[in-house]
Parts: structure tokens; C-alpha cells; sequence
């Protein structure tokens, strides 16, 4: 395929995630739209851009914006999705196949919006945008796509592959650096854990992206926050706690939120406490597909993922306190079946909450997580703790986090993250980082899967197989 068929499609996409001086529907059309013309003019390679956020964001029907996002929530233990197979029950009962639709889809779309970074990378290049944009706009652009290509191979990583702290030189998945604009150059071999990881940290350059909390740029687009974010999750995955620290305490200019509620919603990116988020809007082409939004999974209209009461983090008594904020603010109230929902994304209709992937307090509890693997780290795994318990729970907690010591206080920050970002697509992740097993235990649902199990990780689908002669089993 010729890169202008993909330029193109790049460029009629919604480009909401950004601002322009123009849309693009309102530039000026040259009679002939080839590439020379695109990367000559600044207002389309601008948009050209935009077109990777939209490729990651993938509204039609969904990647970031919402599949992926709720995969890892289904692999967890503290949502219950018994619905039926279109909606996710594979996942959620760790029995995806090489055949299982939303394997395929996540593979897909992960690797489209890989390889339409890759595009516009070597186009830049290519056409010497450099003299077109400045030398300080081309290293930003070049360093926005590189992010967004390294935060589709850490899904794809969490997906496709054994732990890192099982084992480094793990297969994982192919490492695609370069564009592919034409047949007969699929084959590429499955790279180790720890070549992806390695890559992702060389993709992720805060030094060349903006820093500009609470504006609408600063958020839905890739900023040096969100750069030293994904540095740091990686980090910890390789069990690097320094490093991980160092990354941490590198971001400044965010807060908690001090009402946890006003997190979520639409149009939220001036929450002091969002560091990097999907923008949803009712523009065609700019919400999720059918069955693909955040809203139509998590919610009460929807009826699909309740919340696990019984067996999951909520059935314990410090993690489902009246006085939190995140219980009686952010969960419905009981169902006619008894069961109750997240209130974090609640608009089914229209599908407009915004989709926040990283923000501050996921930095505090990261750094508290890390500090307990530093020998002079307890207070300061302890004042970050209590910075985001305190915020849901002012007074009256039960939990005494100045009493916590060794083992006690590692397990209390892990369950404070299940309960501080549930519905928010990071369980899932926690454990296969940490090496841990599958555990659920809901009516008919009874799994303990062990990372030596077949179905820990996701096989890679048969329709890459079937093209990329270099895969098989791993």
C-alpha cells in the first residue's frame, strides 16, 4: 500500500485530540494532495499528527479509547463480566484464543497505530520538516509519536507476554520500527520482554515533549509527565526501583484532585490531576463504537461489568468504608439483582467521558510501591499512601497507615490501587507485573491461573501468524 492511501486516511480522520489554527476541513486544498504537498505545509503535518492521536484513540471502533482499556479490568478480579462472548466474557474467564475476536482486535489496531507513527515519523524526514516547522516543533512531533508508539507495545507487552521478573528474555511480540507502506514485508520475528521494554524507554523522551498541566493540549496529548509515567511503570515491570523513583519524583505541577468525582466525566482536563487522557466528543467519528465505550461495559445502564462485592477488593472491610469517598460517591447504589456499578463512566448514550489513562495519584502510589523496596523508604511509602487514602477517606479511616511496617504496608498499597483505579484498566496490568496469578472466584467462575499456565498470556492471533512466517508457538 502506497504511503499517500495512508497519509490520506490519516488526514480525513477527527482530529479533535488537538487544537489547530484551522480544521481541516477548513485548509486550503492544493488541486493535488500527495505527501510532497502534506509535509511542506505545517497546518497538515500538524494534522497529520492529530491522526496518530486518532489511530491510538481509534473511536471506530475502539482501541485506547476504550477496548483496551477495559481488557485489563476483565483479566482482573474485581469487576464480574458473565454476560456472553461478544461483550468480553473470554477475557474476563482467561480463555482467549489465537480466534478470539478481541485478541484480534487489540493485535490490529495496536499495530495500525504503530505503524501510522512510523509514517509520519520517517516522513518528517523524508520531506525535511524540520525547515517547514523548526528544529523545536520537529523534535516534539517526532517524540508525540514515538510515545504513542511505545504505549501500544506496554499493552501489547501486558498482553503477549511472561513477566519480566519471570523472565527477561521472554518472546513477546514484533518490534516494528520502521513503515510498512507495502505487501511482502511482514515477516518479523517475535523480540524478548526485555528488547520492548528497552524501546519504549528509548521512545519516551520527556527532554522534547511540553509540559503544560491543566490545558487542553497538555492532556490529550503526549506531554513530559506522561513520558516519565510510562518510564516509570516500565521501570517497575523490570523491578528497577531507583530508576522507577527518579522518574516519579521527576514529575511536577500536578495535584490530587480534591473532590476524587471530578476526575471523571467530559471535557475534565482541567482536573489538576490528570496527566494524560482520551477526549471523547458527540462530533461523528469522535465517541467509540457499539459495545466499545468505557460506559457500556462499567455502567448501570449497561448491565455487563458490576462490581465484585463478594471475593474482590470492595469485600474488605478497610477498602469499602461509608466515609470513602470512592464507595459512596463513585458506586451505584444495588441493582434489582443486588449488584452495584462504577460510577465512573456513566454516559452510555452518548459515550463523551473522557478516558483517563494516567494520572497523579497513579505517580504516588507507583513511588509509595517503590519506596518499600528502599531500605530508608517507609515514611516515604507512607506519606504518599495517606496522600491519596486522605483525599477519599478525610476522617474516621480504620486503616492505621502510620502502623503498617514490611509486608503489611507493601499489600496495603497494592489493594489501595485496586480500589483507587478500579474500572480504570490498571488491575490487570499489576498483576502479570508483578508475577502474580489469576485469581477469581465468583458464582461460576472459579480460576487460579499461574504464570506457567498456557492461558496466563494472550497467543498471538492466527491472522499475524498466518502473514508473518517468522511467528509461531511460543
Amino acid at each position: 500500500m502506497k504511503n499517500i492511501i495512508k497519509l490520506l486516511a490519516i488526514l480525513t480522520a477527527v482530529v479533535s485530540l488537538g487544537s489547530c489554527k484551522k480544521e481541516f476541513i477548513e485548509l486550503d486544498k492544493p488541486y493535488s494532495m500527495t505527501e510532497s504537498v502534506i509535509f511542506a505545509d505545517a497546518d497538515y503535518i500538524k494534522t497529520a499528527l492529530l491522526g496518530c492521536y486518532n489511530a491510538f484513540k481509534s473511536t471506530n471502533p475502539s482501541f485506547m479509547g476504550g477496548l483496551a482499556y477495559i481488557v485489563f479490568d476483565c483479566r482482573g478480579e474485581d469487576i464480574v463480566n458473565i454476560s456472553n462472548p461478544v461483550t468480553m466474557q473470554d477475557t474476563y474467564e482467561m480463555r482467549v484464543l489465537s480466534t478470539t475476536q478481541e485478541n484480534g482486535r487489540i493485535w490490529n489496531y495496536a499495530y495500525w497505530t504503530i505503524n501510522t507513527c512510523n509514517i509520519f515519523i520517517e516522513n518528517l524526514d523524508k520531506y525535511n520538516c524540520k525547515e517547514v516547522i523548526g528544529e523545536d516543533l520537529y523534535k516534539q512531533y517526532i517524540a508525540e509519536a514515538k510515545f504513542l508508539r511505545a504505549y501500544c507495545y506496554y499493552v501489547l507487552a501486558n498482553l503477549y507476554s511472561l513477566p519480566y521478573s519471570i523472565n527477561p528474555d521472554a518472546l513477546a511480540v514484533p518490534l516494528r520500527l520502521t513503515a510498512l507502506t507495502s505487501s511482502g514485508n511482514n515477516d518479523c520475528p517475535a523480540a524478548p520482554i526485555k528488547d520492548i521494554y528497552t524501546q519504549i524507554l528509548a521512545d519516551c523522551i520527556p527532554a522534547d515533549l511540553p509540559s503544560a498541566p491543566g490545558t487542553f493540549d497538555g492532556v490529550t496529548r503526549a506531554n513530559a509527565a506522561a513520558a516519565h509515567m510510562l518510564r516509570m511503570r516500565v521501570y517497575m515491570a523490570m523491578e528497577e526501583w531507583g530508576n522507577a523513583i527518579t522518574e516519579g519524583t521527576s514529575i511536577t505541577g500536578y495535584s490530587l484532585a480534591p473532590d476524587v468525582t471530578k476526575i471523571y466525566g467530559a471535557g475534565t482536563y482541567e482536573c489538576p490531576e490528570l496527566i494524560f487522557a482520551l477526549p471523547m466528543s458527540i462530533q461523528p467519528g469522535d465517541q467509540p463504537n457499539t459495545q466499545m465505550s468505557c460506559a457500556e461495559y462499567y455502567s448501570i445502564d449497561a448491565q455487563v461489568c458490576w462490581l465484585n462485592t463478594e471475593t474482590g477488593i470492595l469485600a474488605e472491610d478497610a477498602y469499602s468504608q461509608d466515609v470513602d469517598k470512592r464507595i459512596s460517591d463513585l458506586i451505584s447504589d444495588k441493582d434489582s439483582n443486588g449488584y452495584v456499578y462504577s460510577l465512573k463512566f456513566t454516559d452510555k448514550a452518548q459515550k463523551q467521558d473522557w478516558i483517563p489513562l494516567m494520572r497523579y495519584a497513579e505517580t504516588l502510589l507507583n513511588l509509595a510501591e517503590c519506596y518499600t523496596h528502599d531500605a530508608n523508604g517507609s515514611s516515604k511509602a507512607k506519606a504518599a499512601l495517606k496522600e491519596v487514602r486522605s483525599r477519599a477517606i478525610p476522617t474516621r479511616d480504620m486503616l492505621d497507615v502510620d502502623g503498617l511496617t514490611g509486608g503489611n504496608l507493601t499489600t496495603a498499597i497494592i489493594k489501595e490501587r485496586r480500589l483507587e483505579f478500579i474500572c480504570e484498566g490498571i488491575r490487570g496490568i499489576d498483576i502479570i507485573r508483578r508475577g502474580e496469578n489469576f485469581v477469581k472466584d465468583y458464582h461460576s467462575v472459579d480460576l487460579d491461573v499461574a504464570p506457567t499456565a498456557s492461558n496466563y498470556f494472550w497467543p498471538i492471533p492466527d491472522a499475524e501468524i498466518n502473514y508473518n512466517k517468522t511467528l509461531g508457538k511460543k
